[in-house]
């Protein structure tokens, strides 16, 4: 049976393979075969990248012999950058507006007409953060799931859950939507590195993750514009202002998960924004120096264990109580009725980007690790 010899060879900018068979060589050495035997040779034929059913596995090929060049591979990544990533942070702006805007409402009036008393708004504060922590492990279903359902759905969700908060008349009303809102972005939040991992390979994720978090302070920088804006435009409306809010910041995310559903890949090669070959280069370069990196989504047990083991994903969580016990140094002096410079103490590192640069080193350790 006639062996087959795959040959890299570039044209116009692209890097093919030359597929020839033994036979066909023998073929066109031979100057005076005839032209059925000419017909039959396939020396000329150049088969493109997206032309191979099963791509070969790169996992140990070096980069210069990968069957893509360097500016196809940037290309593949600015697209995803563009699309992808800039998207997923847009639904994190969203989301961070939803569950950022009930101090908003609470001056808008809120309080007042619900008749909270101080310890039952920062219960209703709290329903977030405690089911929030409760439901992180939901993005496991990153993995199990259709990412482009799942995530549609928890936009859908958190829009749905915070639109409704303007129909609540009571305190119990209250704490119950806002305990279903942290629930429902629980389930998207933490569990977008893992779905980046299913396009980025480990080195390039840290600048990624990096993106996805900055929604949140720019979401923070406007947040209090808009919502001064909302409710000053409610005023003259028949329904009350901090109503207004809720359902103003609340019913974007609602709209914008329909187009989520059809614009956010499952997988590299589903992605609508690549040419076909820019889909087989996004899928091959995942398989490039990895151990087939977002090729399989099925969770096995040994690698909660594995990261249950592995020290840098505690020294990743330890950022938080930094930031966290910082902070409650100025509450517990406001308690306690401390002297000023406890109050400092809390504020300064805050102010300064102390656990912005903490957190950032820590990604970055991990991303450069060798």
């Amino acid at each position: 049976m006639a062996q087959h010899v795959i040959a890299p060879t570039v044209r116009d900018g692209y890097e093919m393979q030359d597929v020839r068979t033994d036979s066909a060589q023998a073929s066109a050495s031979s100057s005076g075969h005839s032209t059925d035997h000419e017909k039959m040779s396939v020396d000329a034929e150049k088969v493109m990248l997206e032309d191979f059913d099963d791509p070969p596995d790169l996992a140990d090929t070096p980069a210069s012999a990968a069957p893509y060049s360097f500016e196809e591979e940037q290309a593949v990544l600015r697209k995803f950058d563009r699309h992808l990533v800039l998207f997923i942070a847009l639904l994190y702006m969203l989301g961070f507006l939803d569950r950022s805007n009930i101090g908003n409402a609470k001056i808008a009036g809120m309080s007042d007409d619900l008749h909270l008393s101080s310890s039952e708004y920062e219960w209703t504060l709290r329903s977030f953060y405690i089911t929030y922590v409760l439901f992180e492990w939901m993005p496991i279903l990153y993995t199990v799931l259709s990412p482009s359902k799942y995530i549609a759905s928890c936009v859908l969700l958190w829009g749905a859950i915070a639109s409704f908060q303007a129909l609540a008349t009571s305190y119990e009303s209250l704490f119950f939507l806002r305990a279903l809102l942290g629930i429902s972005e629980a389930a998207f939040s933490p569990g977008v590195p893992v779905f980046l991992a299913f396009f980025y390979r480990r080195d390039e994720l840290a600048y990624r993750i990096g993106l996805f978090i900055s929604a949140a302070p720019l979401a923070t920088s406007f947040a209090s514009s808009l919502a001064w804006l909302i409710t000053k435009v409610g005023q003259g409306l028949p329904i009350a202002p901090w109503r207004m809010l809720f359902l103003v910041e609340g019913f974007p995310s609602v709209l914008i998960s329909v187009f989520a559903f059809h614009h956010i890949p499952n997988s590299p090669g589903e992605a609508k924004y690549l040419s076909n070959r820019e889909r087989r280069v996004a899928e091959l370069r995942l398989r490039k120096g990895e151990t087939k990196v977002g090729s399989s989504r099925k969770l096995e047990p040994s690698e909660i264990w594995e990261a249950l083991k592995d020290p840098k994903c505690y020294l990743t969580a330890s950022s938080y109580p930094q930031s966290s016990t910082r902070y409650a140094m100025i509450a517990v002096a406001g308690i306690f009725k401390a002297g000023p410079m406890w109050r400092y103490w809390g504020v300064y590192p805050a102010a300064s980007g102390f656990f912005s640069a903490v957190t950032l080193l820590i990604t970055w350790t991990i991303n450069n690790q060798v």
